[in-house]
């Protein structure tokens, strides 16, 4: 199987690492990347093949991981299907759910695999949550509380909303298998005069719990935080650093043991094995699609000052 990455920016360029790992240890037979800037390239000059042209880099693999800006993803990934390659596309899917609906149809009409990077579906202790859900650990959950924050300039024509709800949303869908069916949104752009870098959901579920998140691209303390309140037990669970404090009862705080696991490589692996046995699991597209359907709920309940 020959895997290409297109798009070799910051987040491009740990894929591209992940596939070449894979390719030395023989899970895929060749790594190809293709980049419109051909500097982005030359830190894997003579490692890989490479393209600056997506006509050409689609003759040459079977696959294609996009990493390219959100504004693209629908055109590559449509362009990637139209030409029978299986395509796993970095979160949002699409800008819009027409588009991500119409890439759904591409992939089923095609036998092909489609899949959205929704990432931390593959983080370990995600998962290790998940499973505490399912065992009632928490008994009812009362609530959720997400923190996705950090000090960065704001990205060129991209809403902090379409930029990072996807995470948080698509955890509490992984743990809990609910979307929110009603929005609230307060939402700011300090340093630009449109596009917000700062926003404050409040997502209320079908039954009775509710989640509180806040995403910011100017707050200085880094945080990938998850708070669970439970009408049992609650916890804190760190989703990068990959840790959870258990609070049983009043005082009883444990750490409950997880192993940190490369997310990356695990959902790369993951694609790999769809194609292989045609079995698609953990990120399918529908999940991209609803996600992307949710964003736009939100947008449209955001009550923004400039």
């Amino acid at each position: 199987m020959k895997v290409g990455v297109i798009g070799t920016g910051y987040w491009g360029k740990k894929v591209t690492r992940e596939y070449i790992d894979l390719y030395n240890e023989g899970f895929i037979d060749s790594i190809v990347l293709c980049d419109t800037d051909k500097s982005r390239l030359e830190s894997f000059k003579g490692q890989v093949k490479t393209y600056t042209d997506i006509r050409k880099f689609i003759k040459d693999i079977d696959a294609m991981h996009i990493c390219t800006n959100n504004q693209t993803h629908y055109k590559i990934a449509k362009t990637g299907l139209i030409n029978e390659r299986n395509v796993l596309v970095e979160k949002p899917m699409t800008p819009n759910h027409d588009q991500a609906y119409k890439l759904v149809e591409i992939a089923s009409e095609n036998g092909l695999v489609l899949q959205v990077g929704h990432i931390f579906r593959f983080a370990n202790v995600i998962r290790k949550v998940k499973e505490l859900y399912k065992e009632r650990f928490f008994g009812d959950v009362l609530y959720f509380k997400l923190e996705w924050t950090s000090l960065m300039p704001p990205i060129k024509g991209i809403d902090i909303i379409w930029d990072l709800l996807p995470h948080p949303l698509d955890i509490i869908n992984f743990i809990t298998g609910k979307w929110p069916s009603e929005f609230k949104v307060i939402s700011r752009a300090y340093r630009r005069e449109e596009l917000n870098e700062v926003a404050l959901i409040q997502a209320e579920f079908d039954d009775k719990f509710f989640a509180t998140i806040m995403i910011s691209w100017l707050q200085p303390m880094k945080r990938r935080l998850m708070e669970i309140v439970g009408s049992k037990n609650s916890a804190v669970v760190d989703c990068v650093g990959q840790q959870i404090e258990v609070y049983e009862g009043d005082n009883n705080k444990n750490r409950v043991e997880v192993v940190p696991n490369n997310t990356i490589r695990d959902e790369a692996l993951n694609f790999i094995n769809a194609i292989n046995t045609g079995k698609n699991t953990y990120n399918s597209a529908i999940v991209g699609v609803r996600c992307v359907e949710m964003i736009e709920r939100a947008l449209n309940n955001t009550e923004s000052k400039r």
